[in-house]
């Protein structure tokens, strides 16, 4: 995952309204992959959400919000405020898996992520590489997997992300996220939304720690 740790943001951006919303929306980039190679980032200013809208539209992503962005140089902040958490909906709702397995395992060593995805190290592999075509639900995991991977970069670096997964709830009964999910765990039940609430519950404005 792009290390986030903004230091400077554009005027326009650091309105209350639009600073929160961009920065997810970096931060949601990141983890479906849509930031490329890029290690670092630390200006947040309008190039660079245009730059995300134009790899979301590349990926078949965001349609017409993504579109307006790339156009939404003169848009007043309601407007821009807008666009920018359509096309953070868009991205959460759309699997981009075998981008997201490419930036997942920027966080994760195989042998770390194919436990939490519900497969063997070897059929990761396979799926990474192209000879194998990625099941639904697999890529259903893989997507919720960025997700939560997104909302924990607002909080922690990737050791930290690791360890969250690991780490005993009390709001879990006990049992580690990891514990919670198992084998072979479907993300739309409730005790996998517990999971991911938990996750969301730490999203904010703010750089990856």
């Amino acid at each position: 995952m792009t290390l986030i740790r903004i230091s400077s943001v554009e005027p326009r951006l650091s309105r209350p309204g639009l600073l929160a919303p961009a920065l997810g929306l970096v931060r949601r980039a990141s983890a479906v992959g849509l930031l490329g190679d890029r290690d670092r980032i630390e200006r947040l200013d309008l190039g660079l959400l245009q730059g995300i809208a134009r790899q979301a539209s590349a990926a078949g992503v965001g349609g017409d919000a993504a579109l307006a962005l790339l156009g939404g140089q003169r848009a007043g902040p309601d407007r821009l405020a807008g666009l920018i958490e359509r096309l953070d909906a868009a991205l959460s709702e759309s699997p981009l898996p075998d981008l997201e397995l490419r930036a997942l395992l920027r966080i994760f060593d195989v042998n770390q992520l194919a436990p939490l995805a519900g497969v063997s190290p070897i059929s990761l592999r396979r799926y990474l590489a192209g000879s194998r075509t990625m099941p639904d639900a697999l890529a259903a995991r893989i997507h919720w997997l960025a997700l939560v991977a997104a909302d924990l970069a607002g909080a922690y670096n990737e050791l930290g992300i690791r360890r969250w997964f690991e780490r005993p709830r009390a709001q879990l009964e006990g049992r580690s996220p990891a514990q919670v999910l198992g084998t072979d765990w479907d993300p739309s039940t409730p005790v996998v939304g517990k999971v991911r609430d938990l996750a969301a519950a730490l999203a904010g404005p703010g750089s990856a720690t």
